[in-house]
């Protein structure tokens, strides 16, 4: 079923309307559960999620600041003198932020609004002040940061001057008088829309996602505060990126179903993250202060051993190996090895994400994931050629697979700066009489499992994992889609 949202097209398939459905319950759900909840534990998940969501939205634009450097400098507010751009970048997010999660009811969608709401994001910023609060001056367009540092081009945005001004205000007009449209698809399509306008000269990636938050919020998904939306973002940007190129290449009037159905499934991640966090905040909240401390000083170092534990935060030995014994018992942490190799690990909870597809295209021939503990995993069970060519007999194409020597290529890079990698040519997968390029691998390819001979230590993560196709010839002619399924937080 085709739906007009604006001046985009909709195709509301089950699995979407499903998502939707899902997520509108939970929302349900969350009122009981505030109730339920004692204030004290929705504040310090309110403040773990904005120190989060901060460092995650100004990295995905290039910030280098951790999420500890983040806090420091949150809590150092009054003291700390913001003379780098990327401090600059995070206090004016912070500070926006905070508007809208205490006065979001107040903040009505206008255009003088947003306008505002850049002013403040740009507050802090020495270099962004000629254009703060005003709508862009000269052209601009959507820009990945690579990891190098080196820029790539997403798509191009509305011209500046009247183009802009008249876009704003339609699509601000549609918003507020559309009463047919869910809330939840008319606040993805708005943030869709406002990256596509791009309205001001710099600042769009970051206020697109408070828009998104204020939206959310205004129109009941009071959850949202209390985890970080733009975390997942920033876990799955390649993603991000792709699904918003994808749509945008077909301008005006684009069919966005890819974009909507990536906000649904982030924002049903999340759900997921919040009701894991309250689970483990109660069990936490059973804990005494000294057991509390020891589990922060394994999550900050994976692998540590009881004598580090003893001598770092100056406590007994015997004590420390007590508090260790009970924490294991109690499924808070993992202990590996034995004897002098005893060392201990955070107890993750493992959320296995079912026929995920990462898309390997002959323009974006390489896709990186991050496993960020041993728990960690992805595994590829499918493998679906799309040739760019026409073709009726499968020996077609399959001439052209041989004749390519195409190969998936996978290098797993530890934290230790070990590197295990493995080929597969894809010719290797065909199938005699088999019509369809797809090919149901009876073995999955386990990463990293297949490329270590077993699970990698804990000192190896986090771990990157680069998967990428390459060709023996000049040109590919084929697009690859794998399927995974994956193991992470």
């Amino acid at each position: 079923m085709k739906q007009s949202i604006h001046t985009l097209t909709l195709t509301l398939d089950f699995k979407l309307l499903n998502d939707i459905s899902a997520i509108d319950r939970f929302g349900g759900e969350w009122i009981a559960i505030e109730k339920r909840e004692g204030q004290q534990t929705l504040k310090e998940l309110k403040s773990i999620a904005t120190v989060q969501s901060t460092g995650a939205s100004t990295r995905i634009e290039g910030s280098k600041l951790s999420n500890d450097e983040v806090k420091i400098l949150i809590d150092n507010l009054t003291i700390s003198k913001l003379e780098e751009r990327d401090q600059q970048e995070v206090v004016g997010y912070f500070h926006v932020l905070d508007i809208i999660t205490e006065s979001y009811q107040d903040i009505p969608i206008t255009e003088n609004s947003l306008k505002n709401l850049h002013n403040q994001l740009m507050k802090f910023s020495d270099k962004d002040q000629w254009h703060k609060g005003d709508y862009k001056q000269n052209s601009n367009s959507v820009e990945a940061t690579n990891p190098d540092g080196t820029k790539t081009i997403i798509f191009n945005t509305t011209p500046p001057g009247i183009e802009t001004e008249n876009a704003m205000r339609a699509l601000i007009e549609w918003y507020n008088n559309d009463h047919d449209t869910p809330p939840l698809l008319k606040a993805a399509a708005f943030v869709y829309e406002f990256l596509s306008i791009h309205p001001f000269q710099d600042g769009n990636g970051r206020l697109s996602r408070l828009i998104g938050t204020l939206l959310l919020l205004k129109n009941g998904y009071n959850w949202i505060q209390y985890v970080s939306f733009e975390h997942e973002i920033e876990q799955r940007k390649p993603e991000y990126y792709r699904v918003l190129m994808e749509c945008q290449q077909k301008r005006p009037g684009e069919e966005i179903h890819p974009w909507i159905l990536f906000f649904a499934s982030s924002l049903s991640n999340i759900q997921t993250k919040l009701m894991t966090k309250l689970e483990g905040q109660k069990r936490e909240n059973k804990l005494s202060p000294k057991e509390k401390t020891v589990l922060a000083f394994i999550e900050n170092n994976p692998g540590c051993q009881s004598s580090q534990i003893a001598e770092k935060l100056s406590i007994s030995l015997p004590t420390v190996k007590r508090m260790l014994a009970e924490l294991t018992n109690s499924k808070f942490v993992i202990q590996h090895g034995a004897g002098k190799g005893t060392n201990y690990t955070i107890m993750q909870e493992l959320k296995i994400q079912k026929n995920v597809i990462i898309k390997l295209t002959i323009d974006e021939p390489k896709q990186e994931r991050l496993l960020t503990h041993r728990s960690h995993f992805i595994e590829i069970n499918k493998i679906m050629l799309r040739p760019t060519f026409e073709w009726n007999d499968p020996n077609v194409w399959s001439k052209k697979l041989y004749e390519e020597g195409l190969k998936l290529h996978i290098q797993c890079i530890s934290k230790n700066g070990i590197v295990r990698k493995n080929e597969y040519r894809l010719s290797s997968f065909v199938t005699p009489f088999s019509y369809d390029p797809i090919f149901n691998l009876q073995d999955s390819i386990s990463i990293p499992g297949s490329f270590s001979g077993g699970v990698p230590a804990d000192n190896e993560f986090p771990m990157k994992i680069i998967i990428e196709i390459v060709t023996e010839s000049w040109d590919s002619e084929f697009n690859v889609d794998l399927v995974i399924d994956a193991g992470l937080e």
